[in-house]
């Protein structure tokens, strides 16, 4: 009896087996997609009529959103419709061009809007941040620093506002209406290659042909005045707004690229040249360069009747050495514009004023100041307590020829950290002098600080101008021990010490636009206080009274310090007598030096001709 029941409990050989919990929610949501394809199939056929209007409409209302988040108050952006009615007719054109691209390349309508959608509202996002965090504007020229979006995020002002959460919203729900309505575009096969690049030919042509863009530009209203400087670039946002001022700043880029200067040769290069001079000391000192992040002197903006101490560290070791200005190439962002010229004793005005000139470099050894300290015996250092993938400078400025580059996780003696949370200046200075104490050779080395980096916002009920002061109190005092440390240590050093740029401040109401400063009388900006320091006495007479653009600076150094000076910084420094400022904002657009601008061009784009010039013979 037990064998009959144990029988017949077991399945049948054709009997299935029940389905698995994963079988069973395949199912279910294989048969809810078939629900939601029917209704979508549905509403693709029964409302025809609506679904048109809302595929032809859709490039209308991402632009409207796009440039309506830019706006404190709906007010402003209906004031913007009404006064530049012409330009927002041109982000229309250019928002349909795009469109039909991508609904021709898709054949999706759904598909087509949500691409243009969350490009569009990605960059309105990102100009939002990104000009409330420094007061600058987003060019498309920035999406190169999309790979350091961790870093830029560290210092970024992000407030996510009631107003953007609303428009971000509206988006998503027009993307699931366009999904769910299901509107179909009809056109099939070979018919769509051409329209679409046709489409795509139009809107390459209106942002790259320089004749056509002109054109277009002309007949739609578009500001293209050229952008001289920082505040010139905000005020044609202004009246351009977000998506027109993307387009024509890349138009503008584009047709100022480096060009290769006429008949460039090893002949032009060499004719170019003067000889350089031998040494006139024996003593080979230390040479420091501090780059001091944001570091400026505020006292110079009469309108702010700044009384403070801040700068009182700072001032006692500069009257030590030698005060003087020099003019940089960028203000409230794009370290590396700077630092570029002070490696390379370059102007980044010869590359077009981008934004990155250190990834322009085309020559796989590049010469600079590194290399040529490396030529007289000098060991070489680069100091930079941040993260090495920023700019990839681990990566490019391993191409420089520095023995030892340290950056925030190769620190060797302990860190403290600022308010803002970055390494501050004090334990900077420490590395360079453990560097010296543990080097024989004399040595060359560059310094990039963090410590007064934005943001200045880790103290309630301050402003930003408090803590950023409370930063340069502490910059000073770092300084102070550092030039004591230097004396203990008892060999010949030479101290440079230059900012940057003066500190990026918030949007909107900021501490520049709150005194007045604007694209006529910004250039006091570009003018940076720096000195040189020595414990040995070296000839500083050669330092000019008057402000002279900072590239220049270390190939003066060469000279107070009686290093040799071979052809190529010769030259440069025969420039100073006809052309001392070599800054974009200080000259007008057509104010060119060819001799800099050859020069430029070989060791960055070139050959680097001058780079390997045999040296002249002692007669």
């Amino acid at each position: 009896m037990q064998q009959i029941l144990k029988e017949r409990n077991q399945p049948t050989s054709t009997q299935e087996a029940p389905p698995t919990l994963l079988q069973r929610i395949q199912f279910a949501l294989r048969e809810r997609c078939a629900r939601i394809q029917a209704e979508r199939n549905h509403n693709q056929q029964e409302y025809r009529r609506l679904n048109a209007v809302l595929t032809w409409l859709f490039p209308v209302f991402i632009v409207c959103l796009a440039e309506l988040n830019q706006f404190v108050q709906i007010s402003e952006f209906l004031e913007f419709c009404i006064n530049r009615t012409s330009v927002l007719l041109f982000d229309f054109l250019m928002a349909y061009l795009m469109y039909c691209f991508l609904l021709l390349l898709t054949n999706r309508v759904w598909l087509a809007s949500w691409i243009q959608g969350l490009t569009y509202m990605t960059l309105s996002v990102v100009e939002l941040f990104k000009f409330n965090t420094n007061g600058n504007h987003l060019k498309l020229v920035d999406i190169s620093l999309a790979p350091n979006i961790k870093n830029l995020s560290s210092f970024a002002y992000i407030q996510i506002t009631l107003p953007l959460v609303i428009y971000v919203l509206l988006l998503f729900v027009a993307m699931g209406v366009m999904f769910w309505q299901n509107p179909v575009f009809t056109t099939h096969g070979r018919r769509r290659v051409l329209p679409a690049l046709g489409c795509l030919a139009m809107y390459a042509g209106i942002v790259c042909v320089p004749g056509i863009s002109e054109t277009v530009y002309g007949l739609f209203k578009v500001d293209t005045t050229a952008s001289e400087n920082a505040f010139s670039i905000n005020e044609k946002y202004d009246k351009n707004s977000l998506l027109a001022f993307i387009v024509e700043t890349t138009s503008e880029k584009i047709g100022t690229a480096l060009q290769k200067p006429d008949d460039y040769s090893q002949e032009l290069v060499d004719s170019t040249l003067l000889h350089g001079v031998a040494g006139t000391s024996d003593i080979k000192p230390n040479v420091i360069v501090v780059m001091s992040e944001a570091f400026a002197d505020f006292r110079q903006l009469e309108a702010l009747h700044l009384e403070t101490d801040a700068y009182d560290a700072f001032d006692s070791v500069a009257q030590q050495g030698t005060q003087f200005t020099v003019a940089v190439p960028t203000f409230a962002s794009y370290t590396v514009r700077t630092e570029f010229e002070l490696l390379f004793g370059l102007p980044v005005r010869s590359l077009m004023d981008t934004i990155t000139p250190q990834a322009k470099l085309d020559v796989k050894n590049p010469s600079s100041f590194v290399s040529y300290y490396n030529s007289l015996g000098y060991q070489t250092a680069y100091v930079h307590p941040f993260t090495r993938t920023f700019y990839k400078r681990d990566e490019i400025y391993g191409t420089f020829g520095f023995d030892t580059m340290i950056f925030d996780d190769d620190m060797t003696v302990p860190t403290e950290t600022f308010g803002n949370g970055y390494i501050n200046d004090a334990s900077v200075f420490a590395q360079i002098t453990k560097l010296i104490k543990e080097t024989d050779e004399p040595m060359y080395i560059h310094t990039t600080t963090m410590q007064n980096h934005q943001p200045y916002d880790w103290k309630e009920n301050h402003s930003e101008l408090t803590l950023y002061l409370e930063g340069i109190r502490e910059t000073g005092k770092a300084l102070q021990q550092l030039t004591a440390e230097l004396n203990a240590c008892g060999e010949p050093t030479a101290l440079v010490f230059v900012g940057d740029h003066f500190p990026s401040m918030r949007g909107e109401g900021n501490l520049y636009s709150s005194i007045g400063i604007s694209s006529s009388n910004c250039n006091i900006l570009y003018n940076q206080s720096a000195f040189v320091w020595s414990n040995y006495d070296i000839d500083t007479t050669c330092l000019p009274e008057d402000p002279f653009s900072v590239f220049y600076l270390d190939h003066l150094v060469l000279k107070m310090i009686g290093a040799p000076i071979d052809d190529f910084h010769a030259t440069i420094l025969a420039q100073m007598d006809t052309t001392p400022l070599y800054t974009s904002v200080f000259l007008d657009e057509d104010h060119r030096n060819a001799v800099l601008d050859l020069l430029t061009y070989d060791r960055v784009a070139g050959e680097n001709f001058s780079g390997t010039r045999p040296e002249p013979s002692e007669d």
